[in-house]
């Protein structure tokens, strides 16, 4: 679609409008759905001075509290997500574009990836409860820690090698 927004631009100075404001909604879905991803892949950024140089016990006393304070911030962000979308279903509301799209239409698919945000959060913060109660000491680090300068070496390491594994898999089976 943007691509030929793009075309339909340079060849014929026109413009697709409803382009504009559908990249809007799926840059808006796109960023809820992926936050309940990023925190299982450890993508949120962290600021992590202190975190790498504490003992395992400080680092787990941190860890559960990082995913508690997120998960109190994702009750309020899926709250007002929720908000919006039932305000914009009971008044009617539309989109100020040609489209005149109902909003509460992508606004409650918003909502509902922020709601998956809040209840992936809860999940892990359960999890790590429970490693921090049975299990050993590095266990809440795996689940719920910031990867140490090492973990993430050997992981770009292990990544590497498996995408040349791959590729002369590739190469083999072209012969």
């Amino acid at each position: 679609m943007i691509v030929t927004e793009v075309l339909v631009r340079r060849l014929f100075a026109a413009s697709l409008l409803p382009s504009f404001e559908l990249s809007g909604y799926v840059l808006a879905l796109c960023m809820s759905w992926s936050l309940a991803f990023a925190l299982f892949e450890k993508a949120h950024i962290r600021i992590d001075v202190i975190y790498m140089r504490a003992g395992h016990r400080i680092r787990t006393v941190l860890d559960i509290l990082a995913l508690a304070m997120l998960a109190v911030f994702c009750v309020y962000l899926a709250r007002a997500g929720i908000d919006v979308a039932s305000s914009s279903l009971s008044r009617g509301s539309l989109a100020n574009t040609p489209l005149q799209t109902p909003l509460w239409i992508p606004q409650a698919l918003w909502a509902v990836g922020l709601a998956w945000f809040l209840v992936a959060t809860v999940l892990l913060l359960a999890r790590a409860v429970v490693a921090a109660i049975s299990e050993p000491r590095e266990a809440v680090q795996r689940i719920a820690g910031s990867p140490t300068l090492d973990e993430q070496i050997a992981a770009e390491l292990a990544e590497a090698e498996e995408g040349a594994t791959d590729d002369a898999a590739g190469r083999e089976g072209t012969r």
